[in-house]
């Protein structure tokens, strides 16, 4: 397994050979606050603290606990993300992103897709 890739309880985080980090989140996953700080870490070990581009594919059923919100909002950081694609697929996941729109500042670029391709081809333009 290379060490661009790695397989949390609740994700799968790679960093792809275009430069962007991808963010899978693993279908059926209830990401607690330990889940979440450690997704955020593999994130942080992969982007060795550089700004990058983050693809975050949230298709599928999963959750947040209450303590996973907090630590998730509380550790987005534009210190780190350049522009943020999300690839979504459902009517959960529209009402997820009103959650991730409440702690994604305005000064970093992001849009949402369905399509992976799509996502992929604007993120790379930053």
């Amino acid at each position: 397994m290379s060490n661009n890739y790695y397989k949390t309880r609740t994700a799968e985080i790679s960093l792809e050979k275009a430069g962007y980090i991808k963010i899978k989140v693993i279908a059926g996953s209830v990401i607690d606050e330990a889940d979440a700080l450690d997704n955020l870490l593999v994130v942080k070990n992969l982007s060795a603290n550089q700004k990058k581009l983050k693809l975050v594919d949230l298709r599928g059923k999963w959750k947040f606990t209450d303590k996973g919100k907090e630590v998730a909002k509380k550790n987005s950081s534009v210190k780190n993300t350049i522009a943020r694609a999300y690839i979504i697929d459902s009517l959960f996941t529209k009402i997820m992103l009103k959650f991730f729109e409440s702690f994604t500042r305005v000064d970093v670029p992001q849009m949402f897709f369905t399509n992976e391709k799509e996502a992929i081809e604007w993120l790379l333009k930053f």
